[in-house]
């Protein structure tokens, strides 16, 4: 995987977090505040500690996303139609829908923690910011670590 691919993933989570704060603020404003609301709290359900666990876990949310629109879209779509023999097709097609839609929403229930019924909010507790070098730049930075690492070392020990 390359290097820029990581700091995509992270400026993309990190835009991802933040819209989803602002937007959750702008809609809290908004509305009138109930006693659960006072309430809630941000609970961790899953952490994802590599960049492929990272990728898999934003192709599930997309998959079940893309199914639950396309489940509203059906049931517009059989509530439009007038013609009972299309609307059973739709409804059929519907209900082979929601059975993939449901059983992949229990398996990111299992695996993550996370669930359509419920809204999330993703932190970005750490983020690596990497740029191409040269051999012998990669060679000079790689030194000037291990010396900073042994002078906290030094400095911890005192």
């Amino acid at each position: 995987m390359k290097k820029t691919t990581l700091g995509i993933i992270s400026l993309s989570l990190s835009l991802f977090a933040a819209g989803a704060l602002a937007a959750d603020s702008a809609a809290n404003k908004n509305a009138p505040a109930t006693p659960a609301q006072k309430q809630q709290k941000l609970v961790r359900v899953s952490t994802l500690n590599t960049i492929e666990a990272n990728q898999e876990f934003q192709t599930n949310v997309q998959l079940v996303q893309t199914q639950r629109q396309q489940a509203i879209e059906m049931n517009a779509a059989m509530d439009k139609e007038t013609n009972a023999t299309k609307k059973k097709e739709i409804k059929t097609k519907l209900d082979e829908l929601m059975v993939k839609l449901n059983d992949n929403n229990q398996k990111m229930v299992k695996a993550y923690g996370f669930s359509l019924e419920r809204n999330y909010t993703v932190v970005i507790e750490k983020a690596h910011v990497y740029m191409f070098v040269s051999d012998e730049e990669a060679a000079k930075f790689e030194k000037e670590q291990a010396a900073a690492a042994e002078k906290e070392k030094a400095a911890a020990k005192k």
